[in-house]
């Protein structure tokens, strides 16, 4: 029996030395900082998923870099990916579930209706947000908890109705509005109370859903009344798809998008979407360091170069996140939220961001842009 119970003594030795050393690198592991939570609100399904999706690209190379950097105040940048089903109620329940993880904040969301059902919950919750390209105006007067690095639809509809006016020369104009997002209700609103007030007519208005495919009794009084410009302040397939049909019905107008259009918009008009003006956020050319940097980046990343606003808008707004928590010096939402609304002459890279009283970026620079038959290029550089 005594042998027996020093052989017991001995096992249980040896299991405490084969545990002691698991043991410490647990309480090592322990000590490690904890990550830094930042949710991404963007659609991952549904009618906006192809043109948001290359967000979640920009959020690596962001989250990357700050990383490589030494994190935020020594602890590592974690994205969390929350799908707003291209919804407004969706968008609503991501916001919900991006609280419930206990975000320190929220990037997105992306269109002006998502952005619109989210920001209340964040604000309710205190969590600081920020939209890299939703531009409807009242979305930043929801609470002093939302904030933006684009401008917004009432600037962005003067200035596409004043390049039409001058540049242009144009002296009527219809708008065709995408009746499903505030977005598209807004500038054209703006586009049309701006160009009439520079001495243009705008003789037709009409709306479409989202959704819809086929725009032929849309498009048929254009070609009666033969507008200078046609402006379309809609996304790209919406917008792709009405302008090859317009084309197609011999429609020669001048047409003109604001910051919804892009490259992808040849999948589905083709060659009917050259010699189109839009309005952008973001040119290759923009003089930055930074530019320069994410542009390589993604490059060596990506194999291609950037080709939609979102991508660098999206970039701007991760790193200035981390730039607003390193400057509270806490990882504090409410600290956070005042160092964001205190921001002044931060370098991104879509051009130098400084807040007004209501989160918008102040006399931010934007481009109108051509639609050429290889590429898009510069036309104008814009500001207020």
């Amino acid at each position: 029996m005594q042998a027996g119970l020093v052989s017991s003594w001995v096992l249980v030795f040896f299991v405490l030395a084969l545990c002691c050393p698991l043991a410490g690198i647990a309480s090592l592991q322990s000590q490690e900082p904890r990550p830094v939570r930042l949710a991404l609100v963007l659609a991952q399904t549904g009618i906006a998923m192809e043109a948001e999706l290359p967000a979640m690209q920009a959020a690596q190379l962001a989250m990357e870099e700050i990383n490589r950097a030494g994190g935020i105040l020594g602890h590592p940048l974690e994205i969390l990916f929350f799908d707003n089903q291209s919804t407004p109620l969706g968008a609503k329940q991501a916001a919900e579930q991006a609280v419930q993880a206990g975000v320190l904040g929220v990037i997105g969301p992306f269109r002006s209706s998502h952005a619109l059902a989210a920001a209340p919950v964040l604000q309710g919750a205190r969590i600081p947000m920020i939209t890299p390209i939703a531009t409807q105006p009242e979305i930043t007067r929801i609470g002093d908890c939302i904030f933006r690095v684009c401008i917004t639809d009432d600037l962005q509809g003067l200035l596409v109705a004043r390049f039409a006016r001058t540049r242009l020369s144009a002296r009527t104009a219809i708008v065709l509005t995408n009746i499903n997002e505030a977005y598209s209700l807004t500038l054209a609103d703006t586009f049309s109370t701006s160009f009439e007030a520079a001495g243009g007519k705008v003789i037709r208005r009409g709306g479409y859903k989202g959704s819809d495919a086929d725009f032929t009794a849309l498009l048929e009084p254009l070609r009666e009344l033969r507008p200078d410009v046609v402006f379309i302040p809609g996304y790209h397939r919406d917008s792709g798809l009405l302008m090859l049909q317009a084309v197609q019905m011999g429609i020669r107008s001048v047409f003109l998008g604001g910051d919804g259009w892009g490259e992808p918009m040849r999948r589905y008009g083709g060659e009917a979407v050259v010699g189109a003006y839009y309005m952008a956020h973001y040119h290759p050319d923009v003089p930055s360091g930074e530019n320069r940097v994410l542009q390589r980046l993604y490059r060596q990343r990506f194999g291609q170069e950037i080709q939609m606003n979102l991508i660098p808008l999206t970039y701007d707004a991760i790193l200035l996140f981390a730039d607003a928590a390193r400057r509270a010096g806490e990882l504090d939402r409410e600290a956070i939220r005042r160092t964001l609304a205190a921001t002044a002459d931060f370098q991104g890279a879509t051009g130098t961001i400084t807040f007004d009283a209501t989160g918008d970026p102040i006399a931010k620079e934007t481009f109108m842009l051509t639609f050429t038959p290889d590429n898009t290029a510069l036309v104008e550089v814009m500001g207020r």
